[in-house]
């Protein structure tokens, strides 16, 4: 088997994502791969996009988002044109672009969850049933 070599670390850019990223960065560095790091905007739904200011409020996020992913990129040396913000359903956007980058290996983080039902999260979930390619759930 070929080690990876595009890596694409999926983050909500909460509270824990640095420890994820920083798992990600060490796996890349070991295996010489190319790290990339997505974060995905879901949509404010359409039913309150009606309201004054909604979309004003939903442009915010995107910023606040993108200054985020740019302080994470900078830390981990990950170059801008590496780093993406999408914006949908995350579990769709992730998968889409990795196939679209021809990544190898998602890395998401995993959230602990009560229940059978919720062992990973609906994201990480959802990546890991729709991935073409190795997906790699880290415990925050």
């Amino acid at each position: 088997m070929q080690p990876y070599q595009h890596i694409l670390l999926a983050t909500d850019l909460g509270k824990n994502c640095k420890h994820t990223a920083r798992q990600a960065l060490s796996l890349a560095e070991k295996l010489s791969a190319k790290l990339s790091i997505v974060h995905v905007v879901e949509p404010i739904p359409s039913y309150a996009m009606g309201y004054i200011g909604a979309a004003d409020i939903e442009n915010q996020i995107i910023n606040d988002a993108k200054n985020k992913l740019s302080e994470l990129g900078e830390e981990l040396e990950v170059p801008l044109a590496d780093l993406w913000i999408e914006k949908g359903p995350a579990k769709h956007e992730i998968v889409h672009l990795a196939k679209k980058q021809k990544v190898d290996l998602i890395i998401v983080g995993s959230h602990p969850h009560h229940g059978l039902g919720n062992l990973l999260g609906s994201t990480a979930d959802g990546v890991m049933h729709h991935a073409e390619c190795a997906v790699l759930a880290v415990r925050g």
